[in-house]
Order: structure tokens, then C-alpha cells, then sequence
């Protein structure tokens, strides 16, 4: 043994390689690498600058273990660290979020995807697209790629995208990207400081996701393998081993400047403060994560047909914006028509807002590029066929983009129970009335609008009223209906209103975690009315996760004070004892026999519940 070890101590230098002539061999990840032998990483990934090297390969003979593990202990300790701009140095160090650019692949516990926030009160998980051992791809350069080590092809979209790649090569992932996203779930896959890691098996690439099934067992003391720091992974779904993630497992929630700055005040600045106030307000802890820049952002196109942003108020760019809003663990989104103009041009005269028709492929391919998570897609005189073409291109990048459409433009409105498109397999979400305003005729006509159309909602395709005016006109209690009713609909939650001027009521309204939850909550049912006990009164029921449980919304539309009762009966719960819940009080109110009864709930206000049948 002592001639072992001195043998081994004089050879060290040598790393692994000089084993080779002396023992069979097989994969071991004794390098910063994590491919397999004469590979390379994927295409569109970011790596460290010690990541990406291929495998070296070291014995495993019995006779000569001992100098087999003391060659790991040094070579292996290169590539100990997540070099890449999200990473901490060390096995096991959490990632900085840094601009929303992976880091490098981690041999220990370093994630490669920045920091997890999960999607929201209630809502499914925001993990990275992991392949079972190593994370998806980056996120910066466009196009994410859920190639990485493993994965025996991608996993069939909703829609018949497929995201993955060459299993065991890192082949550049194919397709996806706007109803599922998702990664390979099989093979095996190429040792990266741990075993065998098939389907989400124990291979030590990543430790616990943010949400779903792991994506790769224990981890040697990080924590994610992806997540959605970078914005590069779709909101809700499993991980590997399970259903490949689905994009807007839940209804989107974030932001929209057109209500508070339309045109003229839309700028860099403002968008930066934006996605700051997520942060400081603690709305991102809720589940807030898109920073959407509606109309008016572009400056035509330049020579080649590739759209421009304007210079004077994004004098940074938007691939700067998008690493900016990266970097704080959230996601953005853009506007874009399926005309030659935009909205604000055709119907404001903003001269440079150009629109998608024509430059389809080139456009979802920069979208892509800039590292662009959302695209709100508004009609704008265009023809229904085109937003199918835009849906295609999308697909196309591999990259898990948030598709969000409005077929209406001002009528007549394309909804699931009338339009001859099919809405949702087309897109993620879509507009279901005209724009909606400040005051209450607007917010009720939007909601007699999606009564009926529940029948298309569920995860991965919602009804949009459009966004919220909570904060922008209404009085505190229409603000609280307001979201109350959008909650118990499924509908998303996108705020229209100035973050950084709110008020303390306002800022209560939106980040209520109980009503969030309902609207969150991973089933996707669309509540409906269920009963009317009176003029302009309103039972609405929503079916929640979890055996004999509803939401439950008793909604005064009218001008007087009212008291309003539900029945179990109603809402489909036996008779009996259940649970009650005030959602807006935070309280539970103790077991109720077969009814319960709010007394007078005032005016435009709804009294918000949860009710639990008890066995």
C-alpha cells in the first residue's frame, strides 16, 4: 500500500490521464465538466470559465482505488466551484442572481440558475428546466436550452413542441417553448459529483427545486438546479422524473405599464423602478414576477429587419433592462402586434411602432435573444390566422416565453365560446373584452363578460379581463372587489397602477397572500356564479386543491348594503359541518352547519371565503 501511495503522490500532477494506459475506464466528472467524453455544452448555455471542459476519465480497477481516489481529491478540486456569473465559489454556495446569466454547470451544490422564487401563493413551481442531473441551459444569449448532460429526448409539449436534446450529448434543445416547455426525463446521464442520475434519479448535480420534483436527488449542499432567477424556466409543472413544466401553470402575475404611463412615460427608469418595488414592497415574495413593457418601447427596424428599441428612452437597451430585471430573480415581458403597426400607431400616431407581420421568425428569434420571458401580442387590425404564426416562431426559439394575446381588438370579441380560432392551443391567455378603465361599469362589465367562458380556462390557458385597476381610480373597497373577483375568476393578476406611489391599502389589496392563493391555486378551475339571492347579489364558487374545498365570493354588485347567504348545497359540499375562512380578515370564523350568512356586506364589495367541508 505504501508503494501505492507514493506512486500515486509522485503521479498526481499528471491529473487523471496517465491511469488510462493502466485500467479500464469510465466516466468520472474529475474535471469543471460535466459532458460526457468529446462533447460539448449546449448550444445557447453560459458557462464559467471553468465550465464546459469534457469529462476526464479515471480508473476504477480495484488494485489501484486508493490512487484512483487520491487522483480525484486533487483534479477534481478545479472544477469545485460555479465559475460563472451567477455562482458562488465552493460546493454547495448559493448563486448570486446576477443579470439573469447562468452560471457555470457546478460539480457540487452550486445551482446554475441564480436564486428560486417560487410562482406565487397556492401556484405551481418556477424550477429551472433540469435534465436530471445538470440545469437547463442560459438564459442570456436567447433561447433556453434544456440540453445539458442527460435526457433521452425531450418531453412532448401540450402542443407538440419538444424540448430536450441528443440524450447524453448536450444537443442543442429543439422546439417547445410556449405551451410547456420542459426537459428530457431520461438517460443516463454523465456523473458530475455524483452517481447514476436517470429520470430525476441520484446524481448530484442539484439539490432540492423550487418547486416540482428534484432534478437530480440529494445535492451536496446547494439548493436549485434552475429556478426562476433567470427567467429561463416556465411557472409551474414537475421537474424531471415527472410532467415536463408547464408555461402559466398558474395565471400570470406582474406588471403592465399602459394604465399608469401609456406612451409618453414609458422609459428605462420607470421600469427599473418597477421591478425594484417588487422587491422592497415584498410583492415578488407573493408571487409578482413579470415587468412587462407594453406599446411604444421599439424604434422601428434597422437595415437588416431586426426591430430597434428607442434610444432615448432606453438608452441602455432592452437586453440590458431584461439582465436588470433577471438579476432580481424576475421575468419581462414585451409588446408586439401581428400588423405592420402597433396600436398606438395606428390609433395614437407613434410613427415608430412597427408590428410583427412578416417578421415572425426574426422577431421571436431577438425576442429570444434578449432574454424575453412574456409577449403580449394585441390584434391591432391584424388577421386572427397571424397570431398562430407568432405561436410557431415562439415555439421555434426553444425558449419557454409566456404568450399572451388579444384577439378582439374593439370587436367583434374572440372568446372560447365564440371565435373560430382555437385560443387555447394557440396561447397561454387572451383578452376576452375591450380595455378596461378606472371605474366600476368597467370592472362589472368585464366580469359579466367571463362568466360563461370558464369552460377554456385551466393551466396553462386563461381568460384575460385585462389588468387590474387596483389603485388607479377606485375607491379602497371597489379595489378590493375588484381583485377579489379577478382572484375567484383565474384570472391574472397583472397591477396597472404606479408601484413606487401606492398606498398602504392599495399595497394590502395586492399582496394579500389568502386571495392570492385562491387565484394561484394549482387546480385551474375559473369560479362562476352559482347563485343569485338577490337583485345585483352573487354567490360565486371556485373548486380548490384539496377534497370538499371552494372559494367562495359574495359579491355585492348593487348600490345598498345586503346581507347574502351561500348554501353548501350550492356549491357542491355535503351537508353538515364545514370550516370558514374570511380570506380579507385573515380569520378563521369556526364550523357553520349547511349555510353561512355575511351580514350586510356594503356596497360594490365582496366578502371572500374559504370553505372546507369536514368529514
Amino acid at each position: 500500500m505504501m508503494r501505492l501511495v507514493t506512486l500515486g503522490q509522485a503521479l498526481l500532477g499528471h491529473r487523471c490521464l496517465w491511469l488510462s494506459a493502466v485500467a479500464p475506464l469510465r466516466p468520472e466528472a474529475c474535471g469543471n465538466g460535466q459532458y460526457g467524453q468529446g462533447s460539448s455544452p449546449p448550444s445557447g448555455s453560459v458557462v464559467g470559465s471553468g465550465g464546459g471542459q469534457p469529462t476526464r476519465f479515471c480508473p476504477t480497477a480495484s488494485a489501484l482505488r486508493i490512487v484512483a481516489w487520491m487522483c480525484l481529491a486533487t483534479a477534481c478540486s478545479s472544477g469545485s466551484k460555479s465559475d460563472g456569473p451567477n455562482g458562488e465559489e465552493g460546493t454547495g454556495g448559493r448563486p448570486v442572481a446576477s443579470g439573469g446569466v447562468t452560471g457555470g454547470a457546478s460539480t457540487g451544490g452550486s445551482d446554475s440558475g441564480g436564486t428560486a422564487r417560487s410562482g406565487g401563493i397556492g401556484g405551481g413551481p418556477t424550477g429551472g428546466l433540469a435534465t436530471g442531473g445538470a440545469s437547463a441551459g442560459g438564459l442570456a444569449t436567447g433561447g433556453a436550452t434544456t440540453a445539458g448532460t442527460g435526457g433521452s429526448g425531450g418531453g412532448t409539449t401540450g402542443d407538440g413542441g419538444t424540448s430536450g436534446g441528443t440524450a447524453g450529448s448536450g444537443g442543442t434543445a429543439t422546439g417547445g417553448g410556449v405551451p410547456t416547455g420542459g426537459a428530457g426525463t431520461g438517460g443516463e446521464v454523465a456523473d458530475s459529483g455524483g452517481g447514476e442520475a436517470s429520470t430525476g434519479g441520484a446524481g448530484e448535480t442539484g439539490g432540492e427545486d423550487s418547486g416540482g420534483e428534484g432534478s437530480g436527488g440529494e445535492d451536496s449542499g446547494g439548493e436549485d438546479s434552475g429556478g426562476q432567477a433567470t427567467g429561463g424556466a416556465a411557472t409551474g409543472g414537475a421537474e424531471t422524473g415527472g410532467t415536463p413544466p408547464i408555461v402559466g401553470a398558474t395565471p400570470p402575475m406582474g406588471w403592465n405599464s399602459w394604465n399608469a404611463y401609456g406612451c409618453n412615460g414609458l422609459n428605462e427608469s420607470v421600469v427599473r423602478s418597477m421591478a425594484d418595488a417588487f422587491i422592497s414592497t415584498g410583492m415578488a415574495d407573493v408571487g409578482y414576477e413579470y415587468v412587462n413593457l407594453d406599446d411604444c418601447w421599439m424604434d422601428g427596424r434597422d437595415a437588416n429587419g431586426r426591430l430597434k428599441w428607442n434610444t432615448s428612452t432606453f438608452p441602455s437597451g432592452i437586453p440590458a433592462l431584461a439582465e436588470y430585471i433577471h438579476g432580481l430573480g424576475l421575468k419581462i415581458g414585451i409588446y408586439e402586434t401581428p400588423n405592420t403597426q402597433t396600436c398606438a400607431s395606428i390609433y395614437g400616431g407613434y410613427t415608430p411602432g412597427v408590428g410583427s407581420l412578416g417578421h415572425e421568425t426574426t422577431d421571436a428569434a431577438t425576442f429570444a435573444e434578449w432574454g424575453i420571458d412574456y409577449l403580449k401580442y394585441d390584434k391591432c387590425r391584424g388577421q386572427l390566422s397571424a397570431f398562430e404564426v407568432m405561436r410557431d416562431a415562439l415555439r421555434a426559439t426553444g425558449r419557454p416565453i409566456f404568450y399572451s394575446i388579444n384577439p378582439g381588438d374593439q370587436g367583434p370579441y374572440c372568446t372560447p365560446t365564440n371565435c373560430s380560432i382555437d385560443l387555447v392551443n394557440i396561447a397561454n391567455m387572451w383578452r376576452i373584452e375591450f380595455d378596461i378603465s378606472a371605474n366600476w361599469d368597467s370592472v362589472i362589465r368585464l366580469i359579466d363578460a367571463n362568466k360563461e367562458e370558464y369552460v377554456g380556462a385551466g393551466p396553462g390557458h386563461w381568460n384575460d379581463p385585462d389588468m387590474l385597476e387596483v389603485g388607479n381610480g377606485l375607491n379602497d373597497t371597489e379595489g378590493r372587489a375588484h381583485f377579489s373577483m379577478w382572484a375567484i375568476m383565474a384570472a391574472p393578476l397583472i397591477t396597472g397602477n404606479d408601484l413606487t406611489r401606492m398606498s398602504a391599502a392599495t399595497l394590502a389589496t395586492l399582496t394579500n397572500p389568502d386571495v392570492i392563493a385562491v387565484d394561484q391555486d394549482p387546480l385551474g378551475v375559473q369560479g362562476r356564479v352559482v347563485a343569485t339571492p338577490g337583485n345585483n347579489l352573487e354567490v360565486w364558487s371556485k373548486e380548490m386543491s384539496g377534497a370538499n374545498t371552494r372559494a367562495v365570493a359574495l359579491f355585492n354588485r348593487g348600490a345598498q348594503n345586503a346581507s347574502i347567504t351561500v348554501q353548501w348545497s350550492q356549491i357542491g359540499l355535503p351537508a353538515g359541518t364545514a370550516t370558514v375562512r374570511d380570506l380579507w380578515a385573515q380569520q378563521d370564523l369556526g364550523p357553520f352547519t349547511d349555510s353561512y350568512t355575511a351580514s350586510n356586506v356594503p356596497t360594490h364589495s365582496v366578502v371572500m371565503l374559504k370553505i372546507v367541508s369536514t368529514p
